[in-house]
């Protein structure tokens, strides 16, 4: 009976795979059809039909005409007719405008007090806000392709600081005050902020609130990195970014050589620590003072270091028209200096022009600069509109940002030579804007000193710096699994480490700081194939230790990417994923994960005890061995068989 059930036992088992494959497979046909645009928008967040923009100003004067209605755009679930119309007027008071049937809805203006009812019509899933289109940074973003740069590689200027060199910083606006527009995190986007003009002795960055007296400064910092808050129609180049603000023009928006260098000296001083990797300096020298300026002029020559020193400048041309005009600090050879652009392309009739004085070709680049929108410091929530190479400048800084992103390896003449080479070339008499100039009759020719090397391509230039050493492959990706903190970062005490999720077939993965200094490095502990790595606090603190220069503990900026080989032996990489860490605890990092000295020297720790325990097991092997042999000797020297023989007796002798 035993072996009976064992052998049916058995025969079930071998079964089992058999019988689930010939399990019933469910059919996908009958599955639900997929969502409407309306239920799954952001748009309206909590699902009533009314956008949330419509919400947020139903009351405001903007929008509000005299009779109380607002300027609406209504979506149906179909084309709407001549019927549905007619509704709209006869149930809520409807005063008919446009006819949209491209996006089956229509427009018009609605009694405020009727905006539920309409909401309840046969039809209607969508209440949007008629808005308004105006001039602003959006225009920018479009014309030179940023905004499509953003959406192809997902950068967005995380862990790279840019220094806006100039009036200073309104950081209590709400487009520069957080990395989130979220109040009840603690992650300040302008991240240090030092004033030679009226605090100079102060210089740790975060001794005083970043301010700005004048205005030129935020509203420079609004196009580099602004998120754009609270409307989000202003956003600038790289939202993410952090800022530094160092304030070297007085609030009539003027200042000393001495003090602009002050400035800039303290930036170089500073750069590894705040990670600052590019700079916007939208300033310069007044009229005939400008134009004779030269290559040895003092800020000049402290603008080249600065660019030795591995800070990207991004110079403005200047305001002064005509040729020759471009000098102090925009005529320095190693710099970016950038023109200014009409939202048209065609250059700005304000912006200067080369030759330098000594003939060089400039401007390097040119950018929009006019009506472009941005902060307005000292409003809280303001927007203005700025024209001027001044404007133009701090958008390339901006576009400069999302490159170093995607490539933190590049050096600031790496970052030039891809704006330049990227760049639409331009004749001098593009678009009828501007007097020829002997340069258009070169063939092929790369600059002329009205355009310089051309209009920005930022998606070109982004896209060439994330392939610069290796193609990008988008079937790969690292994404971080690991907890984030209130104040934006991850924090990492001795035993933690950073967990990642790994899409696709990667081969290795890769990490570094985006301190200037380093460089990739592979998490040994991963093998190929695996779907996710990790690494430790105490990987990353070996490495930082061999940075001259850098404080371990505190903040930092980690960049991770995968790599999967080519057939050509070469490799192809993910798009970067950048995070910031608080490192706490560092010294004891080490120690607390590092294997103590030992007599077996170095050598993994499971090796020692396994050593152990087989010395262990020869020794109690042996020891019953010999017992064993002792035993068998004894028991062939004793015959148990054999009678005694009898004992003598002994004689007593009297």
């Amino acid at each position: 009976m035993r072996r009976a059930l064992l052998s049916m036992l058995c025969f079930c088992l071998m079964m089992t795979p058999v019988l689930a494959v010939a399990m019933p497979v469910h059919s996908t046909d009958g599955a639900p059809a997929e969502e409407n645009w309306w239920e799954r928008t952001n748009m309206d967040r909590n699902n009533n039909k009314i956008a949330d923009m419509v919400e947020k100003y139903h009351d405001h004067e903007l929008f509000l005409d005299e009779a109380n209605t607002l300027p609406l755009i209504v979506d149906f679930d179909h084309e709407p007719t001549e019927q549905d119309v007619a509704m709209l007027e006869r149930e809520v008071g409807y005063v008919h405008e446009w006819d949209l049937p491209l996006i089956h809805a229509v427009a018009g203006r609605i009694p405020h007090s009727m905006i539920l009812e309409t909401t309840s019509l046969p039809g209607v899933v969508m209440l949007e806000l008629d808005g308004i289109l105006q001039v602003q940074n959006g225009d920018a973003a479009v014309v030179h392709e940023v905004d499509l740069a953003q959406q192809q590689t997902g950068y967005d200027g995380s862990g790279v600081t840019v220094a806006v060199i100039d009036t200073g910083i309104d950081s209590l606006h709400v487009g520069l005050d957080d990395l989130d527009d979220d109040n009840s995190t603690h992650d300040p986007k302008v991240i240090a902020f030092y004033d030679p003009v009226n605090n100079p002795d102060k210089t740790n960055g975060t001794e005083i609130q970043a301010y700005d007296d004048q205005g030129h400064g935020t509203h420079c910092a609004g196009t580099v990195a602004g998120t754009g808050a609270p409307t989000y129609e202003h956003p600038g180049m790289a939202p993410q970014a952090y800022l530094v603000g160092v304030k070297v023009l007085d609030e009539g928006g003027s200042g000393s050589f001495s003090v602009v260098m002050a400035g800039m000296q303290w930036t170089v001083d500073y750069r590894y620590e705040y990670n600052i990797r590019a700079a916007s300096m939208s300033l310069g020298g007044p009229g005939p003072i400008e134009w004779t300026s030269d290559e040895e002029d003092s800020v000049n020559r402290f603008a080249n270091e600065m660019v030795r020193a591995g800070i990207s400048m991004l110079i403005a041309a200047g305001n002064s028209a005509g040729p020759g005009t471009i000098g102090t600090p925009g005529s320095a050879e190693d710099v970016i200096t950038v023109g200014a652009l009409n939202k048209n392309t065609a250059i700005a009739e304000y912006s200067s022009e080369g030759p330098t004085e000594e003939a060089r070709v400039k401007p390097n680049i040119a950018f929009v600069g006019s009506d472009v929108m941005s902060t307005q410091h000292n409003s809280g929530d303001g927007y203005v509109a700025f024209s001027g190479t001044s404007m133009a400048t701090p958008g390339v800084a901006g576009t400069v940002a999302l490159m170093l992103q995607a490539n933190p390896d590049l050096s600031p003449f790496d970052v030039r030579n891809i704006l330049q080479e990227t760049a639409t070339y331009r004749e001098c008499h593009y678009m009828g804007a501007n007097q020829p100039c002997a340069e258009d009759l070169i063939p092929k020719n790369r600059q002329n000193n009205v355009y310089g090397h051309g209009h920005v391509e930022a998606r070109l230039a982004v896209m060439e710096a994330a392939q610069r050493d290796y193609q990008l492959d988008t079937s790969i990706a690292v994404s971080l699994s690991t907890q984030v903190g209130i104040d934006d970062r991850i924090h990492l005490m001795p035993g933690d480490a950073l967990e990642m999720q790994l899409n696709g077939s990667v081969d290795t993965v890769q990490w570094r700081s985006n301190h200037l200094r380093h460089d990739w490095v592979n998490i040994e502990t991963f093998i190929p194939g695996d779907n996710s790595a990790s690494l430790d606090l105490a990987s990353i603190v070996k490495q930082l230790n061999s940075l001259p220069g850098i404080t371990v503990e505190g903040n930092h900026t980690l960049s991770m990417r995968a790599l999967v080989a080519n057939e050509s032996g070469g490799h192809r990489a993910s798009s970067l994923i950048s995070t910031n860490v608080m490192l706490m605890d560092t010294a004891n990092a080490m120690t607390s994960t590092e294997p103590s000295e030992s007599l077996f020297g170095d050598v993994p720790g499971w090796v020692a005890p396994a050593i152990l325990l087989l010395l262990l097991a020869i020794v109690i092997t042996g020891m019953i061995v010999l017992n064993r042999a002792d035993n068998a000797v004894e028991v062939e020297t004793i015959d148990w068989t054999k009678e005694a023989e009898p004992v003598a007796e002994t004689e007593v002798v009297e």
